[in-house]
C-alpha cells in the first residue's frame, strides 16, 4: 500500500483511471461488496482484486469464525474519519486507509488449529 505522499498520488490517479474504464464496461458489482461498501470502495475492491465476492476486515471475519490465511494480502479502502475545518471555515471530509479481505483469503477455525482456537475461546 502506498505510503509517501507520492505513492499515494500515483495511487489515486491509477485508481481513477482504472474507475473510468469499469466503468466504462459497466461492470456487475457483487451484491454483496454494494450493500456494504460505498461506490468508490467498490470500484477499490474491484481494481485491487477482481475476484472479490465477500469482502470485511480482520476483526469481522475473526467474529464470523473464520481466519485470514497465512500471507493473504489485505484490500485496501477508504474509511471517512471525520471534517477538517481548514483556516477559512470551509469544511473537507478526511479519510484513512483500511484493509478488508474477501472470504476467498479466509479459512474457518476448526479444532484442526488448536492454539487459534484457544486464542478465540473456541475450545
Amino acid at each position: 500500500m502506498p505510503r509517501s505522499k507520492e505513492e499515494k498520488k500515483l495511487f489515486i490517479d491509477n485508481l481513477r483511471a482504472s474507475a473510468k474504464e469499469l466503468g466504462a464496461s459497466n461492470p456487475t458489482i457483487p451484491s454483496n461488496l454494494s450493500s456494504s461498501y460505498s461506490g468508490q470502495n467498490c470500484l477499490m475492491i474491484l481494481f485491487q482484486r477482481p475476484s472479490a465476492t465477500h469482502c470485511a476486515g480482520f476483526h469481522a471475519w475473526r467474529e464470523a469464525g473464520r481466519s485470514i490465511r497465512k500471507g493473504a494480502k489485505g484490500i485496501a479502502i477508504l474509511v471517512p474519519l471525520g471534517v477538517r475545518v481548514n483556516e477559512l471555515g470551509e469544511e473537507s471530509p478526511f479519510f484513512s486507509w483500511r484493509y478488508v479481505f474477501d472470504i476467498a483469503d479466509t479459512q474457518e477455525l476448526t479444532s484442526e488449529s488448536p492454539k487459534l482456537a484457544r486464542e478465540l475461546e473456541l475450545v
